[in-house]
C-alpha cells in the first residue's frame, strides 16, 4: 500500500507538506515531455506526483526532482485503475501524458495500444471524476490521419491512419464526454512533433545518431519529402501551463505546433549547417517510412493563440541548434566536423 512521503519544500513564498499538498499528477512523468513538465510545475511552486510504469521513461531523468522532495514517484500502469485512483487522490490537476506512443508498435500490437491509450485514459478520467480534478490530456496530431486540407484546423474530421491515431481519437472522445455528461473539466492538446534536449526518439535524434556513426553519409527513411511540423519542447510545456490556467475545460481540443512545416531533407540540411558539416551524402531509402505514417502535417494554430493566448516562440533553426548542443553533451560529438572558422 502506498504511503505518501512527508516533505517540506518552498515555492512562491509558501510551504507545503507532501502528505497534504500534492497538487498535481503527471502520468507518464518520467518520459521526455513529462520530465520537462514536472520540472516546470515544480519551478512554479507546485508539488508534483509522477505516475509512470517506466516502459518508456526512466527514473534517472526525474531523480534530481525526487531528491528535492518537491516530487514523489509512484511506479504504476494507467491500465491499473487502483493504482490510478491512488495516484490521483488529493490532486487538483492531472496532466495525462502516459501513452503507447509508437505508430509502428501500434500496428504490431493494436490491442496493447488500445488498452494503454483508450482504457488508460478512461481510468484517468474516472479517477479525476472521483477526486474532483481537472484533466489536461496530451493527444496527437495523428488523430487527423491524412489531412484533407492544410493548414489543418481543429474542426477537420478525425480519420486516423494508424491504430495509434485511432486510440488517441477514442481517448479524446472520452475526455469530451466526461466533460459533457459528468462535468469533469478536460482540455485536449493535439501535440505535433515535439523535440528538444532529453528526447531519445524522433527525427532529429535519429539523424544525429546516424551522423555519429558516419558524418559523411546519411540514410533517411522514405523519400525525404515527408513534410511535418516540429515544435520545441519549451513551447510545448508552455502550452500545458497556459491551457491549465486559461482553458474553459469543456473538452475542447487545440493544435499545439509551430505552425510551419519542413521536409526531412530540409531538417537534415539545417542539422548539417548547425554542426558545420559539408558534403554529406544523403541517401533516401524511398517508399514509406513505416505503416501508418502520415507524411504531411501542417497545423492551423490560430485557435490556441486566440482562445489561450499561446503561440510558439522558438524557431526551427534555433530549436535545432539548442537540441544538438544538448545531444553533443549527452551522446558525444561527431568524429568529424568542419573547422570552426568555416562555420561562421
Amino acid at each position: 500500500m502506498y504511503c505518501p512521503r512527508v516533505s517540506v519544500i518552498k515555492g512562491r513564498g509558501r510551504s507545503y507538506r507532501g502528505d497534504h499538498a500534492v497538487q498535481v499528477l503527471v502520468t507518464g512523468g518520467a518520459g521526455f515531455i513529462g520530465t520537462h513538465l514536472a520540472e516546470r510545475l515544480i519551478e512554479n511552486g507546485n508539488v508534483v506526483r509522477i505516475l509512470d510504469d517506466l516502459s518508456g521513461g526512466a527514473l534517472v531523468g526525474i531523480s534530481r526532482l525526487l531528491r528535492t522532495g518537491a516530487a514523489e514517484f509512484i511506479r504504476g500502469d494507467v491500465r491499473d485503475i487502483g493504482r490510478v485512483l491512488e495516484a490521483t487522490k488529493g490532486c487538483e490537476t492531472v496532466y495525462h501524458l502516459a501513452a503507447q506512443s509508437s505508430v509502428p508498435r501500434s500496428t504490431e500490437n493494436p490491442a496493447l495500444d488500445l488498452e494503454v491509450n483508450a482504457v488508460g485514459t478512461n481510468n484517468v478520467l474516472m479517477a479525476a471524476k472521483e477526486c474532483g480534478a481537472k484533466v489536461v490530456f496530451a493527444s496527437s496530431s495523428v488523430v487527423y490521419g491524412i489531412p484533407r486540407r492544410t493548414p489543418t484546423p481543429e474542426t477537420e474530421p478525425l480519420v486516423p491512419h494508424s491504430f495509434y491515431g485511432a486510440s488517441k481519437a477514442a481517448a479524446e472522445d472520452y475526455c469530451r464526454l466526461y466533460s459533457e455528461l459528468f462535468g469533469v473539466p478536460t482540455v485536449i492538446l493535439r501535440l505535433f512533433n515535439i523535440y528538444g534536449p532529453g528526447t531519445n526518439k524522433g527525427l532529429i535524434f535519429d539523424l544525429y545518431r546516424k551522423l555519429l556513426r558516419d558524418p559523411r553519409r546519411l540514410e533517411i527513411l522514405g523519400t525525404g519529402e515527408q513534410k511535418k511540423d516540429y515544435l520545441y519542447i519549451d513551447d510545448a510545456i508552455e502550452a500545458f501551463m497556459i491551457a491549465s490556467e486559461r482553458s474553459k475545460f469543456r473538452g475542447d481540443a487545440y493544435n499545439i505546433g509551430l505552425g510551419e512545416s519542413y521536409t526531412v531533407l530540409q531538417i537534415a540540411e539545417m542539422i548539417f549547417d548547425a554542426l558545420g558539416l559539408e558534403g554529406v551524402e544523403v541517401k533516401p531509402r524511398g517508399g514509406t517510412s513505416w505503416p501508418g505514417d502520415v507524411e504531411l502535417t501542417e497545423p492551423d494554430v490560430s485557435k490556441a493563440e486566440i482562445e489561450l493566448g499561446w503561440k510558439a516562440k522558438v524557431g526551427i533553426r534555433d530549436g535545432i541548434r539548442r537540441t544538438l548542443e544538448a545531444f553533443e553533451k549527452e551522446l558525444g560529438s561527431l568524429p568529424y566536423k568542419r573547422p570552426p572558422e568555416l562555420t561562421k
